[in-house]
Formats: structure tokens, C-alpha cells, sequence
């Protein structure tokens, strides 16, 4: 595989190397607005860095590597597709739902892959908890809880002048480190349909928010909460759902299982004792690992060989973007925000942000 990286001067390509020799792909050429840097990575990858993207993207390569800060994410991807290049994008895809829809429907267009760094997704916990789900062990669910907490000192704010501004970062806590807590609330339990949230700072000198939390509604029925902090050293993160016939609690490495004797709908109809709770059974743990880009390039390039789908496919990335820029929209009208995000309304929000 033949990549070239755009934003090779970021502080997390050092996470991708591994990866991509994991695959023996090869780095051909790379590009950053800081030319030292970028001269700096090329000079160590043994490549050619180019002032020029244009230049870049005409390099004979197979995908394109987008490391760049959020909020240029739209615009590098399109063009890399434009370019005919299959492309691996950092997370979040980008930092509204309307340019990720605009983004997923280009690489239709050009018939070319788009995957997001969603790496969490490659927990062997996380794939058996959708499996489980997928077989119907919760019934019908009516609970789900996220908590997690992204300790941050505030000089770590300092690394990158975009961090934790509208203009540079679109967002805080939300679009950058939690998305990924995001991102697997959505891939376990479905997009909710309604949210009523706030979001404040806390702790840190930003402009966005360090802290926010929200009630989540689903039409099935199931209520959530969330609560994702950069100001506090909480649990890393805790997913929890409760349905009529079991639960599951999943947290770093391990997912903790409880079975009910009888489905809950069954349990209230039942003419016995109005106050004997249903038993319930607790199940065998299952243990995994922290997902890693090494997982996103090695199923980066089986997708490219038809082998599997992409871990992070672009329109399965959507929904992450979407709750966090409902989240954001509800906490700046202090109401309830239906989803999907109403396009129109949060490019006005953002714009009044950045001005």
C-alpha cells in the first residue's frame, strides 16, 4: 500500500507508523503548513515532502492519510477523493453532519473508500457486546448511560493553537477526545432521536467546553444519559444498557454480562408477588484490549482487497458527529433538539461562534 499523509506534522502520526508497517505499506510523500515539520517526517520516512498539495496528491499512491486539525478535514478529504486516492481520515470525520454527509457522498461518487480512525471500534469487548446485541440478548432496551473522562492538564491546550476553539477545533471535549466515547454509545444502542443537554467550561482556558452532559431519548422507548469531561479524572469510560432481558456494562478491556430468568414484559404481566424482583444470572466477563491504528491499517487494507468492510466506514462515522453537534445545539438554546441535526441551524450556530 502507498500512502501519502496530509498533516504529517500532527501530534498523532507517530500512532499511525505501526500501522502502516504493521501492512508494509509505504509512505510516498508527505504535506503540513509547518514545511519544517514536514521536511522533518519526510527526511525520516525516507519520502518527499511537498509545499504543493496538489503536487502531493499526483504522487502515484494508493490512499491518502488526513491528519490535519478538524475543521480542515472537509475540504483536504474531497480533494484527496477528488485526486482518486481511497483516504483514512482522523477522527471526528469532520466537525458538522452536513460536511460529513457532503464528504461520504464524494467518496460514493468516486467510487472510493472513506474510513475514520475509530479504532476503539476494534475492541474484541466492543464486537461482542454488538454481537450480543445484534442476537437480541438485552430485549427490548430501555436504559443507556455513558460516563467518561478525558484528564486533561490545561497546558495540554497550549500544544496546538486550534485546541478547544471554535475556529481551529469546532467544538471541545465533544468533537475531539469524545468522540470516541460517542461513537460506541451510537454503535451499540442506535442514534437517539431526541436530546436535551449543557455544556459548559469548567476547568480550562478554551473557548468550547470541557465538560457536557445530556438526557438522550430513544423511540423505542429507552432513556440515556452522558457525561464527557476533559475537567475531571472520572472513569475513563463506562457504557452501560439495560433491556427487558439483560444488561451489559462495557468499560476498558472487559464486558461485564447479566442474563434476566424471564423478560421483564413477561416479569410484569405475571400474577405473582408484587414485590419479588426477577432473578437475574451474572455471566462469564469477556475480556479484550484497547483498539489501535495497527487494527485500523490492518483492516484498511483487507477493505481494499474486498475482504471485510472498512472499521470506521465514513457514513457508519456520521452518527457521532451528529450527537455531539445536537448536544452542542441544545445546550446553546437551553431546549430539546430532535435528530436529525437541523443543517441549516447549526451552520448559523458555528458561524456565530467563530465570528
Amino acid at each position: 500500500m502507498r500512502l501519502v499523509v496530509v498533516g504529517v506534522g500532527a501530534n498523532v502520526w507517530h500512532m499511525h507508523l505501526p500501522g502502516v508497517a504493521a501492512i508494509g505499506g509505504s509512505v510516498v510523500g508527505v504535506h503540513d503548513v509547518d514545511t519544517e515539520k514536514a521536511k522533518r517526517a519526510a527526511a525520516e520516512l525516507g519520502c518527499s515532502a511537498f509545499d504543493d498539495l496538489d503536487e502531493l496528491l499526483a504522487q502515484p499512491a494508493d490512499v491518502a492519510v488526513v491528519l490535519a486539525p478538524h475543521r480542515l478535514h472537509h475540504d483536504l478529504v474531497v480533494r484527496c477523493l477528488r485526486a482518486g486516492l481511497h483516504v483514512l481520515v482522523e477522527k471526528p470525520i469532520a466537525v458538522t453532519a452536513a460536511d460529513a454527509d457532503q464528504m461520504c457522498a464524494e467518496a460514493e461518487r468516486a467510487d472510493r473508500l472513506l474510513a475514520v480512525a475509530l479504532q476503539q471500534r476494534a475492541r474484541p469487548e466492543v464486537r461482542h457486546a454488538q454481537r450480543l446485541i445484534a442476537e437480541g440478548f438485552l430485549g427490548e432496551v430501555r436504559r443507556v448511560e455513558l460516563v467518561s473522562s478525558w484528564p486533561r492538564r490545561s497546558s495540554y491546550f497550549g500544544t496546538a493553537p486550534w485546541r478547544g476553539t471554535w475556529a481551529g477545533e469546532g467544538g471541545g471535549v465533544l468533537v475531539n477526545q469524545g468522540q470516541h466515547d460517542l461513537d460506541l454509545l451510537c454503535l451499540l444502542a442506535g442514534l437517539p432521536d431526541r436530546v436535551t443537554a449543557r455544556t459548559r467550561v469548567v476547568q480550562h482556558p478554551v473557548q468550547t467546553q470541557d465538560t457536557a452532559a445530556a438526557l438522550l431519548e430513544w423511540t423505542g422507548g429507552a432513556y440515556g444519559t452522558l457525561h464527557v469531561t476533559t475537567a475531571a479524572a472520572d472513569e475513563v469510560q463506562r457504557i452501560e444498557l439495560t433491556g427487558t432481558a439483560g444488561r451489559m456494562r462495557l468499560t476498558p478491556g472487559r464486558l461485564d454480562l447479566w442474563r434476566s430468568a424471564v423478560d421483564f414484559r413477561d416479569y410484569a404481566a405475571d400474577p405473582g408477588d408484587p414485590y419479588a424482583a426477577p432473578s437475574e444470572e451474572r455471566l462469564e466477563s469477556v475480556t479484550g484490549r484497547r483498539g489501535t491504528h495497527t487494527d485500523l491499517y490492518e483492516n484498511l487494507d483487507r477493505a481494499l482487497r474486498g475482504e471485510e468492510p472498512p472499521l470506521g466506514a465514513g457514513r457508519s462515522a456520521l452518527a457521532s458527529v451528529e450527537l455531539a453537534n445536537a448536544i452542542q445545539l441544545s445546550a446553546d438554546e437551553r431546549g430539546e433538539v430532535h435528530l436529525p441535526v437541523d443543517r441549516d441551524q447549526y451552520r448559523r450556530f458555528l458561524e456565530r461562534e467563530t465570528s
